[in-house]
């Protein structure tokens, strides 16, 4: 039987689920580890199935298996589940992985989503405090955007203001070296100018993603999402672009803006820009970096940049700094997750502005 709630206590016996690019930096750091102990992993990669866990994310031998069959892992004696799958066009297998894992008492940290299930309504977020409940276990969500930068920091910082107005965000990311599941399935880029639309799978995915955020930020700040629209601009490449995963075509976008506007209950705009590219684009940040800003009393502006430094970067073969924080985010929350009562764990942000105290 698993530990769930019951006596756990370090090293903390940690299971990896998938071991794509971020799922090889979450082994990486579990085995690096002092206070952690590898006790499963989980590939979706029929190649990957028997391989020792150190050999997949270059470790030394951990003497943990790889295994494709969540049967087996159900029963492993594990604390907690780093959850880090692919990103998939719906969460239907990753809401079905998630409620088995936590039936079977073992805590879940996801970076899939799940910072805010009641967004989609009491029934939806019902079947996940019952799973919890079941196991006796806890699910939060980790990442940085959403999961950190966004929907925990800009709440913080509005609690400088006696006043707020408006918060404007904006994200730049470079997406050359990521996998091409990334750049086309998940960001859009390499399709034509117009295919993306609000309605295109693609964008529904993402969009879901970060309107839950918005509805998180809304919770923080004790008020309701009111609308959220969302739209593009492209940036089109007039020649083939070839990258490490493969070539955009001329005439397909190099780059594009994901714009969503949202209106909140107590009178806040928002507007929240991501721009992703695979070229540098004139106007456009080089770097990997997000900035907030509070329209206030008083003003408030803050950036967050990730710089590249150390093993396993970027440059190094290995993963990036965006990974790296992602995967310390969540198990630097692992003590806090355990400890939680059975249930889903909202991050905490300390006294942000509020427009009325309820």
């Amino acid at each position: 039987m698993a530990a769930g709630k019951r006596g756990a206590k370090v090293p903390y016996r940690v299971i990896q689920w998938a071991t794509g690019k971020v799922g090889n930096e979450g082994l990486r750091q579990i085995i690096d580890h002092p206070d952690l102990e590898l006790s499963g992993v989980y590939v979706f990669s029929e190649g990957k199935v028997g391989m020792d866990a150190g050999d997949i994310c270059g470790r030394p031998t951990t003497g943990i298996r790889a295994t494709n069959r969540i049967e087996d892992l159900l029963t492993v004696d594990a604390d907690i589940i780093l959850h880090t799958p692919m990103r998939e066009l719906t969460s239907d297998n990753s809401d079905r992985e998630v409620l088995a894992l936590l039936k079977s008492g073992k805590n879940v940290i996801s970076v899939r989503g799940y910072y805010w299930p009641r967004w989609l309504g009491e029934d939806y977020e019902r079947q996940f405090l019952e799973a919890c409940q079941h196991g006796n276990a806890t699910l939060h969500a980790n990442g940085i955007s959403p999961g950190f930068i966004y929907d925990r920091l800009a709440p913080t910082m509005s609690s400088f203001c006696q006043k707020v107005r408006a918060v404007y965000l904006n994200e730049y990311f470079d997406l050359r070296l990521r996998p091409w599941h990334t750049i086309y399935d998940v960001c859009g880029l390499a399709t034509t100018p117009g295919e993306l639309t609000p309605e295109h799978p693609t964008a529904v995915s993402l969009n879901g993603l970060y309107t839950e955020m918005y509805h998180l930020m809304a919770e923080h700040w004790e008020t309701k999402v009111k609308s959220v629209s969302l739209r593009f601009e492209y940036e089109v490449t007039d020649h083939d672009i070839t990258i490490e995963s493969g070539v955009i075509p001329a005439g397909t976008c190099r780059g594009n803006k994901w714009i969503w506007e949202v209106d909140f209950a107590n009178g806040v705009f928002m507007r929240s820009i991501s721009h992703y590219y695979i070229d540098p684009i004139p106007g456009w940040e080089h770097r990997n970096v997000w900035k907030i800003e509070i329209d206030g009393e008083p003003k408030f502006v803050a950036e967050m940049p990730l710089e590249e430094t150390g093993a396993d970067t970027l440059t190094t073969g290995g993963y990036d700094p965006n990974g790296k924080a992602i995967i310390a985010l969540s198990i630097n929350a692992i003590p806090e997750v355990i400890a939680a009562p059975p249930g889903v764990l909202k991050a905490t942000v300390f006294a942000p502005w509020r427009a009325r105290f309820r």
